[in-house]
């Protein structure tokens, strides 16, 4: 069955046990200012998918294949009335899936209805894109403040990594690496005790706050909100399974904070791509362009490393791997995964 409950009447392979869950699952597939007037194309769990908008800017998503003769309908175009048509034959599509022009039939002759596409899920939230392959079972996670007027969300650049979306979400909340790895930007080598902390889970959620000295970095970015070097600052997640975290950083001496919302596009299990807004309630006039480039920065530390992770999935089963106890909100993360897929 297609996202309108219609009988699909081309095979395709049944995804796995992994995969299956994540078929009823929202997840993000891109940001909603790059589906414009043209048909994109885009993956998700290896599969091929276009998204594109209709004449009043709602989006649309189907699988990338015209019924005909398997073309892609991303080459093709959209029309003003918001059909999609593929770029082979000239078959136009309604934004509900069902072929509504053929081209090379007769006026008068009716379009058989097993002539459509296989449509997804596809919305528009949070200025993001959204697709659910099968019929989803969770909402979309809560971004709280977006609407907030006196919040500036920055879109930062898409980052690509060949790994998988469970090891780039698991490395986003790792206290034990910040201060090593991101020296100078998320603490420092001289103080890398992680603070004790709490993890807590309810449903598919979970939840952590953690209090840490930050050091400043505004004398190369301006994005830190400290009165002096150095500062405390207080980090609260809520991680939403299977790829989704929602963060608030506030600064001690201002009262400031930082909020970041990241999801990941699994491509495949091998390969992902992280979205994150870099939103803030301070400085609302300054340029934009320093925290999306903190924010570059931080990921290009980061992308080698969790690339060269083995396994390239994240082991479920805790013994697989040394788990310390400044690890519990990788351990709970595990966990909430594997209860999450079972």
């Amino acid at each position: 069955m297609d996202y309108f409950g219609r009988d699909v009447s081309r095979k395709r392979t049944e995804p796995s046990l992994y995969y299956k869950k994540l078929y009823d699952t929202w997840l993000v597939v891109g940001w909603a200012s790059s589906i414009l007037d043209e048909p994109v194309a885009v993956q998700l769990l290896e599969q091929r998918l276009v998204v594109w908008r209709d004449a009043d800017g709602q989006v649309h998503g189907a699988y990338d294949q015209c019924p005909h003769r398997g073309t892609q309908l991303s080459l093709g175009t959209v029309d003003d009335s918001g059909c999609i048509t593929c770029p082979y034959h000239g078959w136009a599509f309604a934004t509900d899936g069902q072929c509504v022009s053929i081209p090379q039939m007769a006026i008068d002759t009716a379009i058989p209805k097993r002539v459509h596409l296989d449509m997804v899920g596809c919305v528009e939230k949070y200025g993001m894109i959204w697709v659910c392959l099968g019929h989803p079972i969770d909402e979309i996670p809560e971004f709280s403040v977006y609407k907030d007027s006196d919040m500036r969300h920055v879109e930062c650049a898409p980052y690509t990594w060949n790994c998988s979306p469970e090891r780039m979400v698991e490395n986003f909340m790792d206290f034990g690496h910040l201060g090593y790895l991101h020296d100078g930007l998320l603490g420092s080598r001289d103080d890398l005790e992680v603070p004790a902390h709490k993890v807590i889970t309810n449903g598919n959620q979970m939840t952590c706050e953690l209090t840490m000295s930050v050091p400043s970095t505004n004398d190369s970015f301006g994005v830190t909100r400290l009165q002096g070097d150095r500062g405390k600052q207080t980090n609260s997640y809520i991680v939403s399974a299977p790829y989704t975290i929602y963060l608030e950083s506030r600064y001690h001496d201002s009262g400031s904070a930082r909020f970041l919302y990241f999801s990941v596009q699994p491509l495949s299990m091998e390969k992902c791509i992280g979205y994150c807004y870099q939103s803030r309630d301070f400085d609302l006039d300054a340029p934009d362009e320093p925290f999306a480039e903190f924010q570059l920065v931080l990921a290009e530390q980061d992308r080698p490393i969790v690339e060269s992770q083995f396994p390239i999935e994240a082991p479920l089963v805790l013994t697989d791997e040394v788990h310390l106890p400044f690890d519990k909100v990788a351990i709970s993360y595990r966990r909430l995964l594997k209860d999450y897929f079972s």
